[in-house]
């Protein structure tokens, strides 16, 4: 028992996933989040999105907060017989004690191209074009920062190894998770040297500021699924054109979910 719990709390590198029966039971708190502590409403093209993922494997993307929002996209999808989602998530995650495990029962993976391709032949993705620069986002939650293309690299390389003509892109923007959990955001690079990255390498260390978690009404607004071929990927400078489309259709997304929470 006791060796056991000291492997709970080090930080050994463990992303196996845990079985579908621990997967499920995430369903089970998720549900008291998302239901009644942060009564999430989902808005815009939520039956379109649906449908569309019951007919084929989607990617996700969304704008990124403190990856609650993951867990409540995950469980919406799972609940309305729409597939299960693989989260794509930083890989030295899977080094966090605790963190480690809640990624690991959810069927988290360890984001890169080649994971990503492999997790959407078996079920959708989500991932956030953030990716760690969503950090800045904390200080400011007005900003959103640029979008790396590594979800549209993923859909490129899904198409040229299944052989299939298009794959579907769901924008999924939220407004009022940022006011659940407020973060006090440490950057300092000697701080960081000294006491962070001898365990894992980020590029910033965070802490929660009291009260911790608190409830606040959610608005998820669901943009229309997007097809995207190879041919819209065929080259970086339509790559960087179809990223900055995104981008400014989660921005939209999220200033309609921002004035539907102002207005519940």
């Amino acid at each position: 028992m006791l060796e056991e719990l000291k492997k709970l709390l080090s930080f050994h590198y463990d992303d196996r996933p845990m079985e579908d029966s621990i997967y499920a039971l995430h369903s089970l708190w998720i549900k008291l989040l998302h239901d009644y502590y942060l009564r999430v409403e989902h808005v815009g093209h939520v039956e379109e999105a649906l449908k569309t993922a019951r007919k084929e494997h989607v990617i996700l993307i969304s704008n990124h907060s403190i990856t609650l929002e993951a867990a409540l996209i995950n469980y919406f999808v799972f609940r309305e017989n729409a597939g299960k989602v693989g989260i794509l998530v930083y890989p030295e995650a899977f080094k966090l004690p605790l963190v480690r495990e809640l990624f690991r029962s959810g069927q988290c993976v360890p984001i890169s191209v080649k994971a990503g391709v492999a997790t959407l032949k078996k079920r959708h993705i989500l991932l956030f074009p953030e990716g760690l620069d969503f950090i800045s986002g904390l200080a400011n939650p007005e900003r959103v920062p640029r979008f790396h293309r590594g979800f549209l690299r993923m859909a490129r390389q899904y198409l040229k190894e299944t052989g299939k003509k298009s794959v579907s892109i769901i924008p999924v923007a939220h407004a009022g998770i940022e006011n659940t959990l407020k973060l006090w955001v440490i950057r300092d690079k000697d701080f960081l040297d000294t006491w962070v990255k001898p365990f894992v390498s980020y590029p910033f260390f965070v802490l929660p500021k009291l009260p911790f978690l608190l409830p606040s009404k959610v608005v998820m607004n669901w943009g229309s699924p997007v097809t995207v071929t190879s041919q819209d990927l065929k080259n970086e400078r339509k790559m960087t054109q179809k990223t900055n489309s995104f981008r400014s259709t989660l921005l939209a997304l999220r200033s309609r979910a921002q004035k539907i929470r102002k207005m519940s």
